[in-house]
C-alpha cells in the first residue's frame, strides 16, 4: 500500500486535526469572538469526518505504516463516537461560558479528540503512548481552563500531578513489556508471551499497564481523581471527560487483553473481575452520601465504569481455547452511557446557570421552573438506574446475560446489587425536582431555556428513550464491530 492510501485511511483523523489547527489560526489572529464560526467548523468538521468514517464501517481491515495502527470495524465504531461526543459537549458551552475563550476550549477539545482516534487504532506500543498522551494531556487543560476559579485550578493541578503518576506506571509497564519480549507491536507481543517463556516478569508487565490504563477509566482504587477533576471542571468539559477519555481507555484495554496480552487471558481476567466488582461497589456505595450531583455523577461514572469492565472481563470456553465474549457489550453500552451521562450533565448545567449551585437542594421545584429538563433528567436518572424501558436497563441486561452465559453469576449478582443501591441517589434527585416544594426564598419563576443547552438535553433525552425501544441494529453493529482484526 502506497504512502498515499495509507494517508486516505485517516482522513477523519486529518481532518480533526486540521480543524483543531484552524480554530486556533481564528483565535490568535482574530479581535472578535468568533464562537459561534468555531462552533460551526467544529460540527462541519466533525459531520464530514463522521461520514467518511461510517463508509469504512464495511471495509477489511487495513494495518498500515508498518503496523503502527489498525483501522477495522471496531476503530471505525469508536472514532465515529468520539466525533460525536466533541461538538455536543462543545455546543453546551458556546453561548453559555462567556469568560471562557472558546476558540481555544475548541482546539483543545479537537486535539483530545484526535488522540482518542488514534488511540482505538494504535497496535504498536510507541504509537499507544503518544496517542494516549496527545488523549490526556489537553483534558488536563480543559478542566483548568476556568483557571480564574480557585477550584477549577485545584482540580486540574491533583488531576495532571495523579496523571502524570499513572503515566509513569504506563510507561513503565511498556518498558518492561518491550523488555521481555524485545516486541512494539502488539501482534509480535502476543508471539513472544505464548511460548510462556517469562511469566512472571509478564505478569508484572501485564499488572503494570493495566494500572496505567486503570486510572484513565477511574477504576477504584485508582479514582481519586474522578471527583475533585469532575467537580472542579466547567461542567461542559465535566460531560466530555466523563465520557470521551473512559471508553477511549476501555478501548484500548480491549485491544491489550485480546491481542498483545491474550497468552496470559487467564490471569487478565482474575484482574479485570476484581476490578469490575469493587468498582461497581464503591463506586455506588460512595455517590449515595454525595450530596454535590456533579460528584454523585463522578462516583457513579466510576460504577458504570465497573459495568463496562465487568462486561470486558467475561470469558468463555471455546474450540481453541479461552477467549473473551463480552466485548460487543462495552460498545453497547458505551453508547447508551455516552447519552444518558452527557444529558444529565447538561440539565446539571441548566441548574448551575440558574441557582449557582449544583448541590442537591438546587434541583428543588425544578418542574416549576423548567418542566422539560426536569422530565429528560428523570428520564437520565432512570436510565443510569436500569429502569425499563430505558437505554440503560438493555445496557445492563446484555451485560447480565453474557456474565451469565460464561458463568460469572456471583457477578452478575453483584452487578445486580449495586444497581438497586445506585437507584437511592438517582431517585433523590427526581424527588427533589418534582416533590420537594421548594423554600419561599428560591426563585421558582419559570425561566426560558438557551437553545444550545435545549438542544443538547433533547438530542441526548431522545436517544436515550428511542435507543431503549430501537436498538437492535445497534447491538448487531456492536456484536461486529467488537471483532478484532489480527493482521
Amino acid at each position: 500500500m502506497s504512502a498515499l492510501e495509507q494517508l486516505r485511511v485517516l482522513i477523519p483523523e486529518i481532518i480533526v486535526a486540521v480543524t483543531a489547527m484552524a480554530i486556533l489560526m481564528i483565535w490568535v489572529f482574530s479581535r472578535r469572538d468568533n464562537r459561534w464560526l468555531v462552533m460551526m467548523l467544529v460540527i462541519g468538521s466533525s459531520l464530514v469526518a463522521g461520514v467518511i468514517d461510517l463508509t469504512a464501517i464495511n471495509s477489511e481491515p487495513v494495518t498500515i505504516f508498518g503496523g503502527q495502527l489498525t483501522v477495522d470495524r471496531f476503530a471505525v465504531f469508536f472514532r465515529f463516537l468520539f466525533l460525536l461526543i466533541a461538538p455536543i459537549t462543545l455546543i453546551m458551552a458556546v453561548d453559555q461560558l462567556e469568560k471562557v475563550p472558546f476558540g481555544g476550549m475548541a482546539a483543545v477539545t479537537m486535539f483530545s479528540t484526535l488522540g482518542m482516534m488514534l488511540v482505538v487504532s494504535a497496535s504498536d506500543l510507541v504509537t499507544i503512548f503518544v496517542a494516549v498522551e496527545l488523549m490526556a494531556i489537553p483534558v488536563y487543560v480543559l478542566t483548568g481552563f476556568t483557571r480564574l476559579k480557585l477550584r477549577s485550578t485545584e482540580a486540574a493541578l491533583k488531576y495532571f500531578v495523579m496523571g502524570a503518576f499513572a503515566t509513569a506506571i504506563f510507561a513503565y509497564g511498556i518498558a518492561w513489556t518491550y523488555g521481555i519480549t524485545g516486541q512494539t507491536s502488539l501482534v509480535g507481543i502476543r508471539s513472544a508471551l505464548a511460548g510462556d517463556i517469562y511469566a512472571p516478569a509478564a505478569l508484572f508487565a501485564v499488572g503494570l499497564v493495566l494500572v496505567g490504563l486503570a486510572f484513565k477509566v477511574a477504576v477504584i482504587p485508582f479514582h481519586a481523581w474522578t471527583p475533585d477533576a469532575y467537580d472542579g471542571a466547567p461542567t461542559p468539559v465535566t460531560a466530555f471527560m466523563s465520557v470521551a477519555p473512559k471508553l477511549a481507555a476501555l478501548a484500548l484495554l480491549i485491544r491489550f487483553i485480546s491481542v498483545a496480552f491474550e497468552p496470559l487471558i487467564v490471569n487478565v481476567q482474575i484482574l479485570l473481575l476484581v476490578f469490575a466488582a469493587i468498582t461497581m461497589v464503591g463506586g455506588n456505595l460512595i455517590a449515595v452520601s454525595q450530596t454535590n450531583v456533579k460528584r454523585m455523577l463522578a462516583y457513579s461514572s466510576i460504577a458504570h465504569g465497573g459495568y463496562m469492565l465487568a462486561g470486558i472481563a467475561a470469558v468463555q470456553s471455546t474450540d481453541s481455547g479461552l477467549e473473551f465474549t463480552g466485548f460487543h457489550t462495552m460498545l453497547y453500552y458505551g453508547v447508551m452511557y455516552m447519552f444518558m451521562n452527557i444529558g444529565a450533565f447538561a440539565v446539571v448545567f441548566v441548574v448551575e446557570k440558574r441557582t449557582g449551585s449544583v448541590e442537591l437542594s438546587s434541583f428543588r421545584g425544578l418542574s416549576r421552573t423548567n418542566l422539560m429538563p426536569a422530565l429528560m433528567m428523570a428520564a437520565f436518572m432512570l436510565s443510569l438506574t436500569g429502569v425499563p424501558p430505558m437505554a440503560g436497563f438493555f445496557g445492563k441486561l446484555f451485560i447480565i446475560q453474557t456474565l451469565v452465559a460464561s458463568d460469572l453469576i456471583w457477578l452478575a449478582v453483584v452487578l445486580v446489587l449495586a444497581s438497586v443501591v445506585s437507584a437511592y441517589f438517582y431517585i433523590r434527585v427526581i424527588v427533589n425536582m418534582f416533590m420537594v416544594v421548594p423554600d419561599e426564598a428560591d426563585d421558582v419563576a419559570p425561566r426560558a431555556l438557551p437553545d444550545s443547552l435545549a438542544m443538547v438535553i433533547v438530542l441526548t433525552g431522545v436517544a436515550t428513550l428511542v435507543l431503549g425501544v430501537f436498538s437492535n441494529w445497534l447491538y448487531d453493529l456492536a456484536v461486529r464491530s467488537a471483532g478484532l482484526s489480527v493482521l
